[in-house]
């Protein structure tokens, strides 16, 4: 083999293994973003929340608002997750809203893209079709617009919001929002609140 020769061996070596490298690390990297990505908080916290939510629900919808604010001002003390649980048989909207809110996620944006959609429920629940709407909102949250149009239509994403609305169901969910504080199932805003004086009476 000449020098030739062997300089070509080395560099389609190394292309390989960089490519190999590419291939290995990008699941990787977006299993731990996924994991996260509909995370809050401390995960070592002594208050574990884990919600499960239609993001079309009025109640759901308040319930995010009073969670952001409660975690804001513990933000050591509670670690909160949110699931899916949409009730596509009341709301029209409950299924694209879970849709955007995954593809969201699978880009590290969901609190972004909550920020926006949660405050705007009232206005978006009453349209025909929401979707112009959080296009503007993903371009907002600084979405990658492809990517999105992509996530939209894959079965991977509905699956993974109806395989977590089989678990809330096979958990005993009937209504949302309903929460499960510390494994307490707790269904409502109020007797959330009620429940979190437990922990924080103050």
């Amino acid at each position: 083999m000449n020098k030739t020769q062997s300089t070509l061996v080395i560099v389609l070596v190394l292309v390989g293994l960089v490519a190999g490298a590419k291939i290995y690390l990008a699941p990787k990297k977006q299993a731990i973003n996924l994991q996260m990505a509909r995370s809050k908080g401390n995960p070592q916290a002594r208050v574990k929340i884990v919600e499960f939510v239609d993001f079309q629900c009025p109640a759901c919808a308040y319930g995010i608002k009073y969670l952001k604010t409660f975690i804001e001002q513990h933000p050591n003390d509670i670690y909160l997750q949110v699931r899916y649980f949409p009730l596509t048989n009341m709301h029209h909207h409950a299924m694209i809203s879970a849709l955007y809110s995954e593809c969201a996620a699978r880009q590290g944006k969901f609190w972004e893209l909550d920020d926006l959609m949660i405050p705007q429920q009232s206005q978006w629940a009453q349209l025909i079709s929401p979707e112009p709407v959080f296009q503007a909102m993903a371009q907002q949250a600084g979405m990658d617009t492809q990517e999105l149009n992509s996530c939209l239509v894959s079965d991977d994403a509905r699956k993974v919001i109806n395989d977590e609305k089989s678990l809330g169901q096979s958990l005993g969910i009937a209504s949302t929002p309903t929460y499960f504080i510390n494994n307490k199932m707790v269904v409502g805003v109020k007797s959330l609140q009620d429940e979190l004086k437990t922990y924080f009476p103050g």
